[in-house]
C-alpha cells in the first residue's frame, strides 16, 4: 500500500491574517463593549421619554 501524502489546507485566497502584534488604539474588552451600548441604549431611552420636557 502506498503511502497517503497529507497536506496542508491552501492558504491566501482572500482569506484574512490575523497577527499576534499588538496594535496602537483603545483597548476594550466584549464586556465593556456591551455595556456601553447598554449604556447608550438607557440614554437614549430616557431622551425619548424625558427630552421634551428637558429641552423644551
Amino acid at each position: 500500500m502506498a503511502k497517503q501524502k497529507t497536506s496542508l489546507p491552501p492558504t491566501g485566497a482572500g482569506l484574512m491574517r490575523f497577527f499576534d502584534e499588538d496594535t496602537p488604539g483603545v483597548k476594550i474588552s466584549p464586556r465593556g463593549a456591551i455595556a456601553l451600548v447598554l449604556i447608550f441604549v438607557a440614554i437614549e431611552i430616557l431622551l425619548h421619554a424625558f427630552g421634551t420636557q428637558i429641552f423644551g
